[in-house]
């Protein structure tokens, strides 16, 4: 499946915001087991948006929303980095989340994610 980006809308944010806390949630408990711990506190997806250079990105397939990224660019020095990246619930392993970064790395320079990428 291939994703295409685009910056999240006004009026979209709050359906971002929520759609990439279920999905880091449900992640967690599936390795780690239910937990009453909010996982991604919405100040923290808040302070990401908030960072200078960020930009969010929603993901669409066939104009759905699919999951999204927050990435912080630096336009002087073009050391970026990936904040966030989340891959709506009920669709993972289908290859979206790959698409994502692969559409990330097309459009942004990546000289810092390959740096963080790879050392994980």
């Amino acid at each position: 499946m291939k994703a295409v980006l685009s910056e999240v809308a006004p009026d979209e944010i709050k359906q971002f915001k929520v759609d990439m806390q279920e999905a880091f949630q449900k992640s967690f408990e599936a390795v780690y087991g239910k937990t009453e711990e909010v996982i991604l506190p919405e100040k923290d997806i808040d302070q990401s948006l908030k960072s200078k250079g960020a930009v969010a990105y929603k993901a669409t397939v066939d104009n759905v929303m699919v999951g999204g990224a927050v990435v912080v660019i630096d336009e002087k020095t073009q050391h970026n980095h990936l904040d966030l990246l989340y891959v709506k619930c009920g669709i993972q392993s289908k290859g979206i989340g790959f698409s994502i970064w692969t559409e990330i790395e097309r459009a942004i320079p990546i000289i810092i994610f390959h740096k963080i990428f790879l050392s994980l």
